[in-house]
């Protein structure tokens, strides 16, 4: 239960306190490290295609594909406190494909097939863990292989597989009076997808339809308050088979899945912010897998079975991995730790909002206390989700260094330095002739998303501050003078993005373009001023060049003087 905060003052106290204790403490590691994976005691039994649940603490693994075709009952309960596996009551009724939600307790096991391609069910029975039974419930109206999500108690049926054609149905069902009603059908027919409810809303991602066998990336929200669906942004990846997802801090975890059905699994492990309809790859899978169950406990999220072969799936896993996401210390996603972090932190004292109970890492405890403010401390000033930051400080020399890691650029041309004339600390002034910086590889935009940021005085029509060699320019002035940029995917309909902003005044201005994986903005001095949704990003692994064109084409190099440089592995906010 969530207290009341504690007064001004001693919010204020604490986040000086914590500034204090900074330099005090041992170096802080990177929060963005790379995915760290525990393995734990494997199921009993190898399954894929099943269905995982939690209660009071527990993981149950309910039905299965065995060998491609084999069809379990079994049910199997984990205990991640003792790290052990115990049998349960086998599920009555023999089916795949069937989906499992939880209502005060206990396992509503819906739907399903009698096979791989075999005939649908409308079954509904449900578990109850502390009696160890199960019971027959009100079938379904429409049989299928389906998804289901709760909110608020009532368990939503969502699309599937129904006489050889993915379905758009959506059923509800009350456990309390055992019953169903129609719900607005969702906008995209599918099967082989996944659900997750978030805040009272329900996401649909990825799946198939049975015209074709590739998977695509849609994603559509339901909000049962209204009966209505809308569209989000695509997952980076299409992927069917299940896509498996899980739930921490309001964010969604994605997790492996196959681009076509009965293909090859995928490995990549993508977050979805739900709040800013943004997804992140953050890493990998141990293996490539798809079908495996996925549930959490806690902060700890468990990656269960699945299968690492193409169909029929003669290889089957009971492998179970442990997979903690690292604290974030940077909760207002400006791109950097400070005293603003500190104060939300403080603003939530003694509650026990996961999103601020860093300590003891990377679980917490359960309360956000002064071992959360310490941790945070240890953080203070990180700029964790930076690639690359130039900070042009240099006072000679044809090296401009990377602050964040080892991606030194060289000078070219004959550029000077300018110690203590920059907007933050010196500066580098460029002749728009052949003055240029060019970079390693730091970046490719059609990873992922990312921002990139830089403070400029001066420029013209036509001219560069940022482009990727062999790419696009990222950032330039349009003939009009303003913040444009030209970096975008190679469809016929794809198109630059301009703003409006002038910056040729002579003034310094704070200059900026992020990608959250759906949409291009345009930042100048902190404000967007420009914003679309393109197609897709470019494929470009080729280093940067700060102050001129992606070709070095006459009437792209810079005049004017660039200042702190930085990329970022996300799309931050200024």
């Amino acid at each position: 239960m969530k207290t009341s905060n504690s007064p001004t003052t001693v919010t204020f106290t604490l986040i000086v306190v914590g500034m204090m204790v900074a330099p005090m403490l041992p170096g802080a590691q990177s929060a963005k490290a790379d995915l760290i994976w525990t393995p734990k005691a494997d199921m009993p039994t190898a399954r894929m295609a099943f269905c995982t649940n939690v209660v009071d603490g527990k993981i149950y693994a309910i039905s299965a594909l065995q060998g491609g075709t084999n069809r379990l009952t079994k049910v199997e309960a984990y205990d991640p406190a003792t790290d052990t596996w115990t049998e349960k009551a086998d599920m009555p009724t023999t089916r795949a494909f069937l989906a499992t939600s939880v209502v005060n307790g206990k396992i509503y096991a819906i739907g399903g097939s009698t096979s791989w391609g075999g005939t649908e069910l409308a079954t509904v029975e449900v578990y109850d863990p502390m009696s160890d039974t199960w019971t027959r419930k009100a079938d379904m109206p429409t049989a299928r292989d389906t998804e289901t999500s709760v909110v608020n108690g009532i368990i939503y049926a969502i699309g599937g597989y129904r006489n050889g054609a993915a379905i758009s149905t959506v059923e509800a069902y009350d456990p309390v009076t055992d019953t169903w009603t129609k719900k607005a059908d969702m906008p995209t027919a599918r099967t082989l997808h996944a659900t997750q409810s978030v805040d009272g809303k329900i996401y649909v991602m990825g799946g198939q339809t049975m015209s074709a066998f590739d998977a695509f990336a849609i994603v559509e929200v339901y909000d049962p308050e209204t009966d209505t669906w809308t569209r989000k942004g695509d997952m980076p990846v299409p992927r069917i088979f299940p896509t498996s997802t899980s739930v921490l801090d309001n964010k969604i975890y994605c997790f492996g899945g196959r681009a076509t059905r009965g293909g090859a699994p995928l490995s990549q492990v993508f977050e979805y912010d739900t709040v800013t309809d943004t997804w992140t790859e953050i890493g990998r899978l141990p293996v490539n897998n798809g079908g495996m169950g996925v549930s959490t406990v806690g902060r700890r999220i468990y990656i269960m079975g699945g299968s690492s072969a193409t169909y029929p799936f003669s290889s089957v896993l009971s492998t179970v991995w442990e997979f903690i996401p690292a604290p974030e210390f940077d909760f207002n996603e400006d791109g950097v730790v400070d005293a603003k972090d500190a104060s939300m932190l403080v603003n939530h004292w003694h509650t026990d909002e996961s999103r601020f109970d860093l300590a003891p890492s990377p679980a917490g405890d359960g309360i956000v206390d002064v071992q959360d403010l310490v941790l945070l401390s240890e953080h203070l000033f990180e700029d964790y989700s930076g690639v690359a930051h130039w900070m042009l400080d240099e006072t000679e020399g044809l090296t401009a260094y990377d602050s964040f890691g080892d991606n030194d650029a060289y000078v070219a041309g004959d550029p000077v330095w300018l110690p203590d004339g920059g907007q933050v600390g010196g500066a580098i002034q460029l002749d728009g002739v052949d003055d240029y910086i060019g970079t390693p590889f730091v970046l490719n935009p059609g990873a992922g998303s990312f921002s990139v940021f830089a403070w400029v005085q001066g420029g013209g029509p036509g001219q560069v501050v940022v482009s990727q060699f062999g790419g696009k320019d990222w950032l330039l002035i349009d003939a009009a003078v303003a913040l444009m940029t030209d970096l975008r995917g190679n469809s016929r309909v794809a198109r630059s993005l301009a703003s409006q902003a002038v910056i040729t005044d002579g003034d310094w201005h704070h200059v900026g373009l992020t990608w959250d994986g759906t949409t291009r903005r345009l930042y100048v001095n902190d404000v967007m001023v420009a914003e679309d949704e393109p197609l897709l990003m470019p494929d470009v692994t080729e280093g940067l060049n700060l102050g001129c064109g992606a070709n070095l084409d006459p009437g792209s190099f810079f005049s004017g003087l660039i200042d702190d440089v930085r990329v970022y592995n996300r799309a931050v906010r200024p």
